[in-house]
């Protein structure tokens, strides 16, 4: 045989070879694929962790449909409703037997409206990647169902809570019990979250936050020994404050009675004179004092509520100024809205002293 064809015919058998590798391993590769799919849809995606972090991953994309395939929002919040006010009962000290029964059977009849608002809040969350509070005809705006919905929201620690990670899971037949490891924004600590989870027709999901309302005694117990630190460090500038307040604000009434149409001249004079020599800037020293104190980490939302009040105050009285000035009814009606405002974070503000089981005295700001 010639050689060039004998080397023709070695160069073609390694080439074949070189194929044939090239083959087994295509279809190797072919078959591993095929079998880690198989396993993915036919196992993996079956499993109770699949859904966890697929709920993990719909709240970071905020992908409220994948959520809300993975989490049953309504069932969550029915039973989070139940343990969110049986600690605000439980942490009440104020209330008598009989006042305890009325508000139970209070809060039985409005925990349809509210677990639904608390649904949609959390769903609406998931979905901007904002905690936005009620508004236009909502029931939950305001007071309207006879409670403080922004302050129910704070004590449920939702807005605050974060994923650290995924821990455990056991499954018992088509139920199993998931822990998430999570921190609260507020005091910084970190807690276990234990989760129902149940097989449906559409796969697994979330069902409840079994030990909810073990994560909110702990983490309002923490909250309550900053909140009463904070009130003890700025009892001294209330109670000082407090004086005056009530004084300007007998001064302001008594000057006010008389309608809006029928003031005089020296009326206006002296109501102007009022809040921009005395009210107005006792007001913002007030709010210089408060800030200059050291606020401890739970305490944080009173304290904001505090200055939320005065802020508010002082652009009530600025812009009733103004209507002094010009007589236009718009400015006299946006500083009542204003006003309102400063009365509903007096009011949250109260009801977190009493939630605290403080004795002290909120701001009486005119």
């Amino acid at each position: 045989m010639p050689m060039d064809e004998f080397a023709w015919r070695v160069r073609l058998a390694r080439r074949r070879k070189a194929h044939e590798r090239k083959f087994r391993l295509a279809a190797a590769l072919i078959i591993i694929t095929i079998a880690s799919l198989a396993w993915y849809l036919g196992y993996y995606i079956q499993r109770p962790v699949y859904a966890l972090e697929q709920a993990a991953e719909a709240i970071a994309e905020q992908d409220a449909d994948l959520f809300l395939r993975r989490v049953n929002v309504a069932a969550v919040a029915d039973a989070g409703y139940d343990d969110l006010t049986y600690v605000l009962f439980s942490r009440d000290t104020s209330l008598k037997e009989a006042e305890r029964s009325a508000s139970g059977k209070f809060y039985e009849r409005i925990k349809s409206s509210v677990s639904a608002g608390l649904a949609r809040t959390i769903t609406d969350a998931v979905e901007s990647g904002v905690w936005h509070e009620p508004d236009g005809i909502d029931a939950l705006k305001g007071r309207q169902l006879g409670i403080d919905y922004e302050y129910l929201m704070e004590c449920s620690h939702l807005r605050d809570t974060e994923l650290v990670g995924l821990g455990e899971i056991a499954r018992d037949g088509s139920a199993a019990a998931a822990t998430i490891h999570v921190r609260d924004g507020g005091t910084g600590i970190e807690f276990p979250l234990q989760l129902r989870m149940e097989q449906g027709a559409s796969g697994w999901q979330i069902v409840r936050v079994t030990n909810y309302r073990a994560y909110l005694e702990t983490v309002q117990t923490a909250a309550g020994r900053d909140v009463a630190r904070y009130i003890e460090a700025t009892r001294p500038i209330v109670d000082r404050y407090n004086g005056v307040f009530r004084s300007e604000q007998h001064d302001f009434r008594s000057l006010a009675e008389t309608a809006w149409g029928t003031y005089t001249t020296e009326h206006r004079k002296a109501m102007i004179r009022l809040l921009q020599e005395d009210m107005i800037p006792v007001l913002k020293k007030y709010q210089r004092e408060l800030d200059a104190v050291e606020i401890p980490r739970g305490a944080a939302y009173l304290a904001a509520q505090r200055k939320a009040a005065t802020e508010a105050s002082i652009a009530a009285y600025e812009s009733f100024v103004k209507g002094l000035d010009s007589g236009l009814s718009e400015d006299f009606a946006r500083a009542e809205t204003l006003h309102k405002q400063a009365l509903t974070y007096d009011l949250r503000v109260g009801d977190m002293i009493r939630r605290g089981a403080v004795s002290a005295e909120t701001p009486a700001t005119p």
